[in-house]
């Protein structure tokens, strides 16, 4: 995102206007669009379990109980 940003600035600025360039614009606002959402996912996921692994239970089964060995 810190990448992204600066580039699509400067990519918006510089006064080509042909249609070829208005596409490799949009292409590469596209790929990053699915870049931070797979980012995002990936990210809310991973908060997820952690949330499930705090509680000592499985992170992809929340509602099982434990198991913890005989003491």
């Amino acid at each position: 995102m810190m990448v992204f940003t600066p580039a699509m600035v400067i990519l918006t600025l510089l006064p080509i206007d042909t249609e070829p360039w208005v596409w490799i614009k949009v292409a590469i606002l596209a790929t990053g669009t699915i870049i931070l959402t797979v980012w995002a996912t990936r990210f809310s996921l991973w908060q997820r379990d952690e949330y499930w692994r705090e509680r000592g239970k499985d992170p992809q089964h929340p509602e099982r109980l434990p198991n913890h060995p005989a003491d």
